[in-house]
């Protein structure tokens, strides 16, 4: 008699783990991110003067210091400025848009790009959306001194992607984001980001990498008499 059971096997899938700078590591799990990254500070742009499935328009840079249609004076935190690249029109939305639970913010225009730029930040991580329709998005870094650090590709579903990294060496100046989608849109949420110790690089290694562990099942049969 043949009898068939699962043998379930842990295979690793190395998404966005393996960065072209060794000096990055990058994450696709906020898990693994904050066990990396721990105690950073959250901006959820709750604060944004928009109601749910609305949308509020302004002109950037955004930050803490300023207020605008978008946010209250010191409705941001501190550390870290909003710009819409080609154009500086920039827009928050209210939950339910481009399937967002809650609010966020980005370029207002289909054409521009937007840059998130850190005062002092060698980790950051945040949900990243590609607009209305799903799309890749092309994340790159830059040091303090707009020097580039590396450039990554993570797909963009409705509804959001998460993208977290780590840099072992040099502080990240600059993040910037271009959805390839059509139309390409670059809305953030749930941002994340500071200054932490940084680990050896084999054990930040190992957390990107266990956070994107999957497990493969395969069929075995046995033989019975």
């Amino acid at each position: 008699m043949r009898i068939f059971r699962y043998v379930c096997l842990p295979i690793v899938l190395l998404l966005l783990s393996v960065p072209a700078d060794a000096s990055l590591i990058t994450f696709n799990s906020l898990g693994t991110f904050t066990a990396a990254a721990p105690g950073l500070p959250v901006e959820t742009f709750e604060s944004g003067l928009v109601g749910a499935g609305g949308v509020t328009t302004c002109i950037g840079p955004l930050s803490s210091g300023a207020a605008s249609p978008c946010f209250p004076l010191g409705g941001l935190l501190p550390g870290v400025t909003y710009s819409s690249i080609a154009d500086p029109s920039m827009v928050v939305l209210g939950s339910g848009v481009v399937g967002n639970a809650s609010k966020v913010l980005g370029p207002n225009m289909f054409a521009s790009t937007f840059d998130l730029t850190f005062t002092s930040a060698n980790a950051i991580g945040f949900d990243v959306f590609s607009g209305p329709n799903a799309g890749s998005i092309v994340i790159s870094l830059f040091s303090p001194a707009n020097v580039g650090l590396g450039t990554f590709t993570l797909p963009g579903v409705f509804g959001g992607s998460f993208f977290g990294v780590v840099s072992t060496s040099d502080l990240v100046g600059r993040v910037n984001i271009a959805s390839q989608a059509v139309p390409a849109g670059e809305l953030v949420d749930n941002l994340r980001f500071g200054t932490v110790s940084v680990p050896e690089p084999s054990s930040l290694l190992l957390l990107a990498v266990g956070g994107s562990a999957i497990v493969y099942c395969r069929r075995k049969r046995i033989l019975r008499g």
